[in-house]
C-alpha cells in the first residue's frame, strides 16, 4: 500500500456531531476497500487565505491514509460533490511523520 497525507477543510458551521458523522464517512469509505488512517490531526476553524464559496473560515482535518490511488479517487469524489466540503488536497508521501504538525502543537 501507499501513503496519503489527505487535508480537507469543512464549513466552519458544522457542529461537533456533524464533523464526527463526516469523519464516520470518510472512515466507511476508507475501511470499505481495505485502507485506514494511520493519523489523524485536527487543526481547528482557521482563517483562509481567500474566500471558497463564500466562507472565509474553514475547519481543517489532516489524515494520513494507508491505502492505493484508487481509493484517494474515491474519497475525492465523495469530497466533490458533499456540500460540507469546502476543499482537499491529496498527496502521496513516503513516510509518516512521528510528531504532531506545528499547527496541533500550537492549539
Amino acid at each position: 500500500m501507499t501513503l496519503y497525507e489527505h487535508t480537507f477543510i469543512a464549513t466552519p458551521e458544522l457542529s461537533a456531531s456533524e464533523l464526527d458523522s463526516l469523519n464516520e464517512k470518510i472512515q466507511s469509505i476508507l475501511e470499505k476497500n481495505g485502507s485506514k488512517i494511520v493519523k489523524k490531526e485536527e487543526w481547528g476553524i482557521r482563517t483562509l487565505a481567500y474566500p471558497i464559496k463564500k466562507n472565509t473560515k474553514g475547519n481543517y482535518n489532516n489524515l494520513y491514509i494507508d491505502g492505493n490511488n484508487q481509493i484517494i479517487r474515491e474519497l475525492e469524489q465523495f469530497e466533490r460533490y458533499d456540500e460540507r466540503v469546502i476543499k482537499f488536497l491529496s498527496i502521496k508521501i513516503k513516510k509518516v511523520p512521528e510528531e504532531n504538525s506545528e499547527l496541533v502543537k500550537n492549539s
